[in-house]
């Protein structure tokens, strides 16, 4: 019995791993919608904005790649402020070490 109990363990994780992703392209796809909404050749021709936005959301979920969608969330995010630039935080090391002197608050001079 403790087979059959792992297995609809299994079952239920990769159900809700499964539920996730598609929530989060749901979500991620109109974060970009509504991003290129604003310079998108179909706005204003529709009924409403909404449906413009819905018709934009619907090409991103069925035409782009999970990589250019995930790319087009975290600059949309970057861009309006919610997500800070990870670049700037945690610069990657360029494999040249510089030599600095560490920082105090003492002053250093050559009579020292």
């Amino acid at each position: 019995m403790k087979f059959v109990s792992d297995a609809e363990q299994q079952e239920t994780t990769k159900h809700d791993v499964v539920h996730i992703n598609q929530r989060y392209l749901e979500t991620a796809s109109l974060l970009v919608a509504m991003s290129l909404w604003h310079s998108h050749s179909l706005k204003g021709t529709l009924a409403s904005p909404e449906t413009e936005m819905q018709q934009i959301r619907r090409e991103v979920m069925l035409g782009w790649p999970a990589d250019a969608l995930n790319q087009a969330t975290n600059r949309v995010l970057y861009l309006s402020g919610m997500l800070g630039n990870r670049h700037d935080a945690d610069p990657e090391p360029t494999g040249k070490t510089e030599a600095t002197e560490p920082v105090t608050s003492k002053k250093h001079s050559k009579a020292s």
